[in-house]
């Protein structure tokens, strides 16, 4: 069987989001050997007022060179429409012609979202939207952001947000890190990603970040809740989200049986399949089809791109 790759499952393997500021020589220079499934190259936050000409114009010359991120994923986040900067950053990719995905911070509604998207295609491009959750308006219209056209990926910007609504970000105690005021708008957003077929990414940035133990629960709970990947600002977090968002061994083979017997079953014209005493259905092929869609290693990723 075969199922037309969505957000969702284009971007299963996904895992890791790693942020290279790409002013810095040290850390640009160790992009090729990084353990990250995706790079994102940031036109915001990490590039200051009088810089963001200059960045802008290395990045796009950077993206002229695909080889040198080898089969990551590779991320530009942009400015947003409302700064002096947002348009020429759209325009400027909208000029490139390697597959990129333009992540669009603090977006704050779907009209919104569409200008930015007519801007970035003017050249004929359709690079794939991934669309950062930032502001209470865009928690307001989440569900026709999320299913505006090109939109491949949500993320929840979790400080950003908190610094919108005037809220904390982070629990003042307790082994639950995030603020009461969180919880919603992160449950919500993996709930319109499922629905629209994203991808849904979180972060690990807490305030004890050099603690692994804790960055580990932080980055279970995302994927507890369904997200597929965190964004990732020290390397040093990047194994925990791997391992923490790569299915395990017996994950892996208890889904390829599920997803067999139901084929199976499928060709013979039954709706449903027995695998150890138990009814498969479509709902279980489904979740079985993702577990094996985000088991698939870098190595073998370019096949679906």
């Amino acid at each position: 069987m075969t199922t037309p790759l969505g957000g969702r499952r284009r971007y299963a393997g996904m895992r890791s989001v790693l942020e290279v500021p790409i002013l810095k020589p040290r850390y640009w220079a160790k992009v090729p050997e990084v353990d990250a499934d995706a790079i994102m190259l940031d036109l915001e936050d990490s590039a200051t007022p009088s810089m963001k000409d200059h960045v802008r114009g290395r990045v796009v010359e950077a993206l002229a060179d695909r080889s040198y991120f080898g089969d990551r994923h590779v991320v530009v986040r942009t400015n947003n429409l409302a700064t002096p900067w947002g348009r020429a950053d759209l325009e400027a990719l909208s000029e490139v012609d390697a597959d990129v995905l333009v992540c669009y911070p603090k977006v704050r509604d779907a009209a919104e979202l569409a200008e930015a998207r007519e801007i970035l295609s003017s050249r004929g491009t359709a690079h794939g939207l991934y669309v950062m959750i930032e502001t209470a308006a865009a928690v307001l219209d989440l569900e026709r952001i999320a299913a505006e056209r090109n939109v491949v990926g949500l993320h929840f910007g979790y400080v950003d947000y908190a610094a919108d609504v005037g809220s904390r970000p982070f629990a003042e105690s307790g082994d639950d890190l995030f603020a009461p005021a969180n919880h919603y708008v992160r449950a919500k957003i993996a709930v319109a990603a499922a629905a629209n077929d994203l991808f849904a990414t979180g972060g690990t940035l807490i305030p004890e970040y050099r603690d692994l133990a804790k960055v580990a629960a932080f980055v279970r709970s995302w994927a507890a809740l369904g997200y597929s990947g965190c964004v990732v600002v020290s390397p040093a977090h990047l194994p925990v989200v791997n391992e923490t968002f790569r299915p395990s061994a017996e994950e892996v083979a208890r889904a390829e049986t599920t997803c067999r017997a139901y084929e199976a079953a499928v060709d013979r014209g039954d709706p449903a399949a027995v695998v150890d005493g138990t009814v498969v259905t479509l709902p279980d092929y489904r979740v079985a089809s993702l577990v094996l869609a985000r088991s698939v290693d870098r190595d073998h990723r370019m096949e679906n791109r």
